[in-house]
């Protein structure tokens, strides 16, 4: 059996960005890369299909308790697909709901966590969640954030970002490389490499370099305009919305930039986010 490498990130932080480069490298030398087939190489830790496999009970007419209760089985299954590593998104914290560990410690081999700068993020988060700026502030400084679970998926806990981080920064009990999306965006080959030397892997350059290309903003925006997404919220014109950083200077009036960096202040000095004047 296999170990998980979760790619963890608080909603809309870059998280299928990784995947698509990880799906690129390992996968994408002949195939034509489509966003609709992600989730053949990177699985979705919260899917209801895992949970399916692992108990012959309607999983829709469950209630949380119980489908948190078959959430260790559900990640075996997951790793027992493979003899090795298997990558597994999530936007889960690290941490328990229902006293299961959202993130099962006995099937884990490692983790890479998306960060990116709140300040940016929230704008995302309004454009896929249909929510005025203001409501984006609340809904990312709400300690019990949270997605309804749906036809495909259980309940995603995600908690507020600052919860988020802080699981999955602090003292984790599994090896976990911090990859901030600012980073991947300035300096996407030399982030890229740092990413598969952590997991193990002798990076190839020239392999490297075509899974930058085959996973930039452009390429993934072009993906999706040919093939449509299927993760694209129905509140969204497109998924890939913009692929830039920094746009909350111009988009967030001094007093939302306040609400947002006041509550989350010491992790985002920590990580390089702080604004001048904090």
């Amino acid at each position: 059996m296999g170990k998980i490498v979760w790619l963890a990130s608080y909603p809309k932080s870059g998280n299928t960005w990784v995947r698509m480069f990880l799906n690129s490298y390992f996968w994408g030398q002949e195939e034509r890369q489509d966003l609709n087939r992600l989730d053949l190489s990177t699985y979705g830790g919260s899917s209801k299909s895992s949970y399916r496999q692992v108990t012959s009970r309607d999983v829709d007419a469950l209630p949380d308790q119980e489908i948190m209760a078959l959430t260790p089985n559900a990640h075996a299954f997951i790793a027992s697909r493979h003899d090795q590593l298997v990558f597994v998104k999530t936007h889960n914290l690290l941490s328990t709901y229902h006293d299961i560990p959202l993130i099962t410690p006995s099937v884990t081999h490692s983790a890479l966590y998306i960060l990116r700068n709140p300040l940016d993020i929230v704008l995302s988060v309004a454009d896929h969640f249909g929510l005025e700026l203001d409501r984006a502030i609340e809904f990312m400084n709400d300690p019990n954030g949270s997605t309804a679970p749906n036809e495909t998926m259980v309940r995603q806990i995600f908690c507020s970002w600052k919860m988020n981080v802080k699981t999955w920064t602090e003292q984790p009990p599994f090896p976990v490389m911090v990859v901030r999306y600012e980073d991947l965006h300035d300096q996407p080959q030399e982030s890229f490499t740092k990413i598969l030397s952590f997991l193990g892997t002798n990076p190839d350059m020239k392999q490297v370099a075509r899974a930058v290309k085959q996973s930039s903003f452009k390429a993934l925006r072009s993906m999706e305009k040919r093939d449509g997404f299927k993760e694209r919220s129905r509140h969204s014109k497109a998924f890939f919305r913009v692929g830039k950083t920094g746009q909350w200077k111009s988009k967030l009036t001094s007093d939302q930039v306040d609400r947002i960096v006041r509550p989350n202040a010491e992790l985002m000095k920590t990580f390089g986010y702080l604004p001048p004047g904090y």
